[in-house]
């Protein structure tokens, strides 16, 4: 049976399909699962690999441990074609596999500094079951240099074969989001880089079976692993501008989503949406990683660093203006009861991990504030289970409450019944709207005190 790196690339897509090369994933996270049923669905044979015996099983019993719109669906359907299975066993499967995708967790320490210990223990264990003449396709998301110094180094000890020659290594990050992984990931553009083109055309083969929003191909790959980087400190950065004019706005008395609107009309003006803290596992995450690697180049990278204080920043800041909110009613933030609606890392999905609303309410509850906790994607359990006092119902989460805060966008929220709130709340009472949700001036018809992030209307 050939290699994929010594197949002419045009061969190897059907060589996938009829079950002469099989694929494995290993990482079956947010990113992971949905590519293994994406290969699946484009008939492969596909092993998958997570150290989470929970995973493992759900995945083998046809289910699906994240929830994530579409997964299960494929999962049920190609586990039960034998066509995707799952095990905890990376070197057994890297034995019966021929491409390798690895998309393991990346993340930072205490002090910040990237922690690619998955990475090193992924590729130790796929490097003691691996082929010669596999493929490697590293997915996480790294800084410039780290595939080659940690992914190529750890396979080639574990191993004893060379990449390049004995194996083929090709670096191609996820450009996707939660909630919406399996569109992403198909329709997205794809960057792909290699430092032999072998390797190079080989993942291109491979990745283009599922990607149909093309390929471009970096010049190598430390390339590719900079241009994820940059991606995501773009949008950390323009976030963080957005958050410090939205501040200057509540303090000078103006609007900020009303001049956002007017000053995106000029073609090259794209400020961003504020928000009470960025979230997530990529955005807070990966500036961290670029700044380690310009660091040892003896570079300071100020703006990327300004970034990350800004957005950290915003929790207290939204802390801030709940205080503001609290005054106006006044009421002492030491003894208000205060309900807020959504705990996901950003709008629309059902995501808890990587949230800043958490860090929100801690703050909220050392000065003394009573917490409660509404999210239309979740249900009282659930709610417990990740230790808040939660409700599976609005109208219970805003009972009795002194304030509400609106800290994820949902759209559920845009739909808030004022009347109804108003009857439920404790009097005065206050909307404090972290996702721009309502309309300020409807809020205080209603007869609520209003604070918006960004909206300084209040302030005239």
């Amino acid at each position: 049976m050939s290699a994929p790196i010594e197949l002419k690339p045009e061969e190897i897509p059907s060589k996938i399909t009829k079950g002469e090369l099989s694929i494995c994933v290993v990482g079956l996270g947010s990113m992971g699962l949905p590519t293994a049923s994406l290969f699946a669905e484009a008939g492969a044979r596909v092993i998958g690999v997570d150290l989470d015996r929970c995973v493992v099983e759900n995945v083998n019993k046809g289910k699906s441990p994240l929830t994530e719109p579409g997964l299960e669906n494929l999962i049920k359907t190609f586990v039960s074609k034998g066509q995707l299975q799952a095990t905890d066993d990376a070197k057994d499967a890297a034995s019966k596999s021929d491409i390798i995708i690895i998309i393991v967790p990346t993340t930072i320490d205490k002090l910040k500094r990237p922690d690619y210990s998955a990475v090193e223990k992924a590729c130790k264990n796929i490097g003691q079951g691996m082929k010669k003449g596999a493929l490697i396709i590293f997915e996480s998301t790294v800084g410039p240099g780290v595939t080659e110094a940690v992914v190529k180094k750890e396979l080639e000890e574990a191993s004893g074969l060379k990449a390049d020659v004995d194996f083929g290594l090709a670096y191609s990050p996820i450009r996707a989001t939660v909630g919406h992984a399996l569109k992403d990931l198909a329709n997205y553009p794809r960057i792909v880089g290699a430092n032999d083109g072998r390797s190079l055309e080989a993942a291109v083969a491979v990745l283009s079976m599922v990607v149909k929003g093309g390929i471009i191909r970096a010049k190598n790959i430390k390339t590719a692993e900079a241009v994820k980087l940059f991606e995501n400190v773009y949008r950390d950065v323009n976030i963080a501008l957005a958050n410090e004019l939205a501040v200057f706005c509540e303090a000078a008395g103006i609007d900020y989503f009303e001049c956002m609107g007017a000053a995106n009309t000029q073609p090259y003006c794209h400020l961003h949406t504020p928000s009470t803290g960025v979230g997530g596992s990529c955005i807070p995450i990966n500036p961290y990683f670029l700044i380690e690697e310009s660091e040892d180049l003896g570079l300071k990278p100020h703006i990327v660093r300004l970034a990350r204080r800004v957005n950290d920043a915003m929790p207290s800041h939204t802390l801030r203006l709940i205080e503001s909110a609290a005054k106006a009613c006044k009421k002492s933030l030491k003894r208000i009861r205060i309900a807020v609606l959504g705990i996901s890392y950003r709008a629309n999905v059902k995501e808890p991990r990587f949230s800043v609303v958490k860090d929100l309410i801690d703050l909220l509850k050392k000065r003394g504030a009573r917490v409660t906790v509404y999210d239309p994607y979740f249900t009282t359990e659930e709610l417990k289970k990740l230790g808040y006092e939660g409700f599976g119902r609005l109208e219970r989460a805003v009972e009795n409450v002194d304030c509400i805060l609106i800290a994820v966008g949902h759209d559920e929220f845009k739909r808030l019944n004022l009347k109804t709130l108003k009857r439920l709340t404790r009097k005065p009472a206050a909307i404090i709207d972290g996702g721009h949700m309502l309309n300020p001036s409807e809020v205080e018809e209603a007869g609520f005190i209003y604070r918006g992030l960004g909206c300084g209307v209040w302030r005239k």
